[in-house]
């Protein structure tokens, strides 16, 4: 049980331990998971952009073992619940929880009075159990010997750190979006992109050139995304436009899948149409280099 949002290596590492746990007991095993975001409840407006839309966080949980993945309406009535209204009623009666696993930081119940502690006792007396994982920390080797959490990852995007990003998550970025018509400039370019919109709640990566993949349907190109308000054009809304290597073919109405492995550089302005066609050129073939690595 918990928010899971962007199903990290350390969530992977909780979801791991309950496939476990219900294999070795003939059980099954389910992800909690709850939606909306309990800050978009409690602190309207404070509420972070996800790493993973719900349907995709059900995609990955269930890519991790899980038999099911169950969602929490999550609400006021929910929220001020007390830790041990909240077991009785909701882990035990209207999920037929047997054994809980969470994060060791994991809290519940009215203003998050409830702890893992606590956890554990209200499920003993319903004639349950309850575990705490321990955080996921990554070891020196990997570069940062801290603690994964979702706010890092969230930061690490922003500044377009898109390498570093998928180091905490184990899987590149990704973002999830319908093609919708754009202005039609990279078509006059040479380069025709996909002009992707993804939910108002997605996490969108800091402006920049970026290489990574595009999933259509079943099949998965290479890609060259720009994320911005293409300053060169004066445009002021930013947007993700994703070129697909050696793709031909209209993408209107498709819902795709923008990964974002590598950012190639910052956003520019340059001094005319010639210059940024040239630039476009070469953040293409940088783009095919790194997604043939």
């Amino acid at each position: 049980m918990g928010n899971f949002d962007g199903v990290h290596l350390g969530h992977q590492v909780v979801v791991r331990r309950v496939v476990e746990e219900a294999r070795s007991r003939g059980m099954r095993a389910v992800a909690v998971t709850f939606d909306p975001h309990p800050r978009a409840v409690l602190r309207p407006g404070s509420e972070p952009k996800l790493l993973t839309v719900l349907e995709v966080r059900e995609e990955l949980l269930l890519g991790c073992g899980v038999d099911e993945v169950r969602v929490l309406r999550f609400d006021l009535e929910l929220s001020k619940k007390s830790p041990g209204d909240f077991v009785r009623e909701v882990l035990v009666g209207e999920l037929g929880a047997g054994v809980v696993v969470v994060g060791e930081n994991f809290r519940f119940g009215y203003k998050a009075s409830g702890d893992v502690k606590d956890l554990d006792r209200h499920m003993r007396d319903a004639g349950g159990e309850a575990y705490a994982v321990p955080t996921y920390v990554l070891g020196e080797a990997a570069g940062s010997g801290e603690a994964i959490n979702s706010t890092r990852i969230r930061m690490l995007l922003h500044d377009g750190e898109a390498r570093e990003a998928a180091r905490l998550l184990g899987r590149p970025y990704s973002l999830r979006g319908v093609v919708v018509e754009g202005d039609k400039r990279g078509h006059a370019l040479g380069f025709p992109t996909a002009n992707v919109l993804p939910g108002a709640v997605a996490l969108v990566p800091g402006r920049g050139v970026y290489a990574g993949h595009v999933r259509v349907g079943e099949e998965r190109y290479g890609a060259c995304t720009n994320v911005g308000v293409a300053p060169t054009f004066e445009r002021r809304k930013s947007r993700v436009e994703a070129y697909l290597l050696d793709y031909e073919g209209d993408l209107y109405g498709e819902v795709i899948d923008v990964t974002f492995e590598e950012r190639l550089r910052p956003e520019k302005q340059f001094s005319g149409v010639y210059e940024l066609k040239e630039q476009i050129a070469r953040d293409v073939a940088e783009a095919r280099r790194v997604v043939r690595r």
